[in-house]
């Protein structure tokens, strides 16, 4: 799926079973072994963990809330403070604890690789979306950082989804632009177009759009000419 096409999916889900099925194609389309997107705090939501959207076989998940998964995963643990992407191969592998939780998530198929993004949310909200493969070691480490960017533009607007379809997200919280979206817009302003953009950055040509998309629904904007009006207007670039 490309990352135009997942966007759109995305904003136009209407319920968290869309986004679930959105997940599904997501996974079949780029060959991964499986994606996850976990809120794993929303300061509106006192309940721990209040969304999960997952790939995993069910087993795995049935196995891992039966075993409070939630507290030991080596994963979530580190998640919970980071704010850069977590190579799976960098948390901690060496305690007995570890090293029987990633040989049963393997045995479910879950992947030998993953890398997780944290999500920070304006409202103060903690997430997690994690890309999992069955890749081998050094096709891995060559694969990882070119989807890294399109991922992460994607977890980010799937958890922004996500919260206002789960009714965690008040409709009058201003969200802020991002640094990329920040840039993306400061381009328009110079009168650079999207693939002049795109090479100045050093991204692809989706994923400026989807910066630029995703700036002009946080302005609530109908066009780009008025988000980047907008956002001169109320000083943002």
């Amino acid at each position: 799926m490309e990352i135009d096409q997942a966007l759109t999916a995305i904003e136009r889900a209407t319920s968290m079973d869309g986004l679930a099925s959105i997940l599904v194609d997501w996974r079949s389309e780029s060959g991964v072994a499986h994606l996850v997107y976990h809120a794993t705090d929303v300061p509106s939501c006192e309940q721990p963990n209040p969304v999960l959207l997952l790939t995993y076989d069910d087993a795995w998940v049935k196995r891992y809330v039966e075993q409070s998964y939630f507290s030991i995963d080596p994963v979530v643990v580190a998640g919970r403070h980071a704010v850069l992407p977590i190579d799976w191969m960098s948390v901690e592998h060496a305690t007995p604890e570890a090293c029987h939780f990633f040989a049963e998530a393997e045995s479910f198929g879950v992947g030998r690789h993953g890398f997780t993004l944290p999500i920070r949310g304006p409202a103060a909200e903690r997430a997690l979306f994690t890309v999992t493969t069955n890749a081998a070691d050094d096709h891995w480490h060559r694969w990882r950082f070119s989807y890294l960017r399109d991922f992460h533009l994607l977890a980010h607007y799937l958890h922004d989804r996500a919260m206002r379809l789960a009714g965690l997200r008040l409709d009058y919280v201003m969200r802020p632009l991002s640094s990329r979206e920040r840039q993306c817009l400061n381009g328009l302003v110079r009168g650079r177009t999207a693939a002049q953009i795109a090479g100045d950055l050093d991204l692809s040509n989706s994923a400026v759009h989807g910066y630029l998309r995703t700036a002009r629904r946080k302005l609530d904007c109908a066009t780009l000419e008025q988000a980047v009006a907008k956002a001169v207007r109320l000083d943002l670039l």
